[in-house]
Parts: C-alpha cells; sequence; structure tokens
C-alpha cells in the first residue's frame, strides 16, 4: 500500500528520487517554475478560464477562497458539519477570517449561495455541488 498522506509520511523510491533530479526546476515566487506554469495553464485550459492558480493544500485553497468573499474580521456563515468549520479554525484565525455556524445544512446553505451568486455574477462560471 502506497501512503499518500502526507510528505511527511512518504518515502520515495530511487526511480523517483531520479526523476526529482532531472525535472526542470525554477522560482514559483518569480513565476519561472516551468511546472507550476504548465500545471496553471492545463487548469486554466481545463476549466475555460483565462488563468488559474495553484495552491499546494486544500487548506490553502480554502482560504484563498475565503479571503475572496470575506475582508478580514468580516464572518461567513456554514453549516455545523463544514470541513473547513471544524476542521481549518487554525488557518482562519491566523488570516482574521472569522467563521459563524447555522443550524441550516451545509447543503442548503452552499445551494442558496450559489443561486445568489449566479444572479448577482452571471458572467462568472462556478460549479454546483450535488443536489443543487
Amino acid at each position: 500500500m502506497i501512503d499518500l498522506r502526507s510528505d511527511t509520511v512518504t518515502r520515495p523510491g530511487r526511480a523517483m528520487l531520479e526523476a526529482m533530479m532531472a525535472a526542470p526546476v525554477g522560482d514559483d515566487v518569480y513565476g519561472d517554475d516551468p511546472t507550476v506554469n504548465e500545471l496553471q495553464r492545463y487548469a486554466a485550459d481545463l476549466a475555460g478560464k483565462e488563468a488559474a492558480l495553484f495552491l499546494p493544500t486544500g487548506t490553502q485553497a480554502n482560504l484563498v477562497g475565503l479571503l475572496s468573499h470575506c475582508q478580514r474580521g468580516e464572518e461567513y456563515i456554514v453549516g455545523q458539519g463544514a470541513h473547513n468549520y471544524l476542521y481549518e479554525a487554525a488557518a482562519r484565525r491566523s488570516s482574521a477570517v472569522f467563521s459563524r455556524s447555522r443550524s441550516t445544512p451545509r447543503r442548503m446553505v452552499r445551494c442558496r449561495w450559489i443561486k445568489w451568486w449566479r444572479k448577482s455574477n452571471p458572467t462568472i462560471s462556478i460549479l454546483p455541488p450535488p443536489a443543487c
């Protein structure tokens, strides 16, 4: 079995180490990492968008998503079972974005938000969750 939970528990084999040593490199901070640039172009093409952004963790992606809709110190409303409410509190606090839970089921809140978003932003597309 291969354990892919985290890079802290994986042990690359010889072939993987050789592939890493032979891979083209660059600095993503300066926008010259060819692998990241290619991945972002591929994701943008796949989504039919002008650009895409690679974020290495789901926690980081969730935080960027929240910060694109909320200013620091504002609240966002999610259901009590929402992943980012239950498991990502440290990321929220470190960026000063606070959440508040509601008893409304997560799917219902999300569906309402998607319907509102589509009315408010008809030129920007988002993928709906199942059952919306």
